[in-house]
């Protein structure tokens, strides 16, 4: 009995923890397993990232698909960080830390 209601513990934790968006490694911290573990398990319950997603949820902002290709264009050819590219296309406000 207590192995089925930790498995549905574990669920919930790995369901929450995709919605709210939390890192791998502290869903993983939260559940006790390797994150190749967490993975498989996400993965059963259909609640892993799209690659479109995880790109997003590294970056730190969403990509309007108007600015998209400007956004590509920056990053190849002008050789910008992803955080330079956004605030350049106002995707991000540029944090006042003084260095201006």
């Amino acid at each position: 009995m207590n192995a089925k209601l930790k498995s549905e513990a574990r669920r919930k934790i790995i369901l929450d923890g995709y919605v709210n968006n939390e890192p791998l490694k502290d869903i993983a911290t939260k559940i006790g397993c390797s994150l190749a573990s967490l993975r498989v398990s996400a993965s059963k319950l259909g609640c892993t990232r799209t690659p479109k997603e995880a790109a997003e949820f590294r970056r730190g902002f969403h990509i309007p698909e108007h600015k998209r290709e400007d956004y590509h264009r920056l990053r190849i050819s002008g050789q910008y960080k992803s955080r330079e590219c956004a605030q350049i296309l106002g995707l991000l406000t540029v944090p006042s830390s003084g260095k201006e």
